[in-house]
């Protein structure tokens, strides 16, 4: 219904635009279907649907339970398109998927594959723009989606004689129910990049929202190459340009030398310059770039001789424990070495490294969380008793 409703709201532009094109060239011309150019297309498609499953519960040599777990988020098939030109604008086309996965269950692996067909308005936005060649576009579309397989949200296992209940859900996203036949709403953008009047690349993305109050909504995207029948030439047309004559005149203009007045940028406090240090991944080598932030550190410190200074290495919760606290070490003392060899005095200096202790962002976090916890912390020690208790 949607999808029809935006077809009925779309046709009065589509007839406005024929008449604009009627009415600039001053006569009754209209389009033949000659005219009207026809793409077809195959390429691939990638589908995000998320799987969630339990395939293997089992008692281990400690007396307690192993649980393994499968999560897989994505299909992967090929595709087929074909669409037709309305007008400049707007075209209608029909795309067709089917995807493919094999995924983890109990006792092996299970096929399982998605196939989705429907219709779909595009609107074309290459000719805003002046752009033959390469013509982005918007896309409103209806489905028909069928799934060989159920998305589990819950369910019991069993092992000698206990029962295990487990529960999955979407953090940002629908959840609690599934369907084998579904009519899904898809809402998406792309281009198509043309070689010539004939062959093309597309790229389409979109987001397939299903109308079910618990069924989970899905992204797509694909990649197809294109061939284009009929039409009118991507070419640009010849037009015929005067040249005017050009007579130069000579002015000499006199020559402004501006003074330059140098302005001084005042210098970051201590701890600001410690959130700039940065090492190789995974070393606790400092890299070259922030070699230049050691010397300013080492400059402030040996301007402050008499305090003493505790530097703490952070690592981000991602890996073990154990990994993380040596990491976290080595961080530390290779900054302590750098700023020794500096000349700042190594009695003003002790390292320690704390691993992902601290740390706050889970592992599950972006990388770009996680760099919060990734750091070198300077502590200005003013307790003589705590700084001789530390090693």
């Amino acid at each position: 219904m949607m999808f029809l409703g935006l077809m009925v709201c779309a046709q009065p532009y589509i007839q406005a635009q024929e008449t604009v094109r009627k009415s600039e060239t001053g006569s009754d011309y209209s389009e033949t279907s000659e005219n009207k150019a026809w793409e077809v297309g195959i390429g691939a498609a990638g589908l995000q649907m998320t799987r969630f499953g339990v395939v293997g519960f089992y008692r281990n040599a400690e007396g307690g339970y192993n649980v393994e777990t499968s999560k897989k988020d994505a299909l992967f098939g090929g595709q087929l398109y074909a669409a037709r030109e309305l007008n400049g604008h707007f075209y209608l086309d029909i795309q067709g998927e089917v995807q493919y996965a094999r995924d983890p269950v109990y006792g092996g692996r299970e096929s399982r594959w998605v196939g989705m067909a429907g219709l779909g308005l595009q609107w074309r936005l290459g000719e805003y723009f002046h752009s033959p060649y390469i013509d982005p576009f918007l896309r409103v579309g209806v489905n028909y989606m069928y799934k060989n397989f159920s998305i589990a949200y819950n369910g019991i296992e069993k092992f000698d004689g206990e029962d295990m209940n487990w529960n999955f859900t979407n953090d940002y996203n629908k959840d609690g129910a599934d369907r084998k036949h579904l009519i899904p709403v898809s809402l998406g953008a792309g281009v198509n990049m043309w070689l010539n009047d004939r062959l093309g690349l597309g790229l389409q993305a979109e987001y397939l929202l299903m109308p079910y109050k618990q069924v989970a909504n899905a992204w797509q995207g694909s990649v197809r190459l294109m061939w284009r029948i009929g039409g009118k030439s991507k070419k640009p047309k010849p037009e015929i340009q005067y040249m005017e004559r050009t007579v130069e005149k000579i002015v000499e203009k006199p020559v402004v030398i501006e003074k330059v007045i140098e302005k001084t940028t005042p210098g970051r406090d201590l701890w600001e310059l410690f959130d700039d240090i940065s090492f190789d991944f995974g070393k606790w080598t400092i890299t070259a770039e922030s070699m230049a932030v050691i010397d300013e550190i080492a400059t402030l410190m040996k301007d402050n001789g008499s305090r003493k200074f505790l530097i703490t290495g952070c690592t981000d919760a991602k890996g073990s424990p154990e990994f993380n606290h040596k990491l976290s070490e080595k961080r530390a003392a290779a900054v302590v070495d750098a700023l020794v060899k500096k000349g700042v005095p190594a009695t003003t200096l002790k390292s320690r490294g704390v691993g992902k202790k601290i740390s706050y962002a889970s592992e599950t976090a972006s990388d770009q969380i996680r760099r919060g916890d990734r750091k070198i912390i300077v502590e200005v020690i003013t307790n003589m008793d705590y700084w001789n208790y530390i090693p």
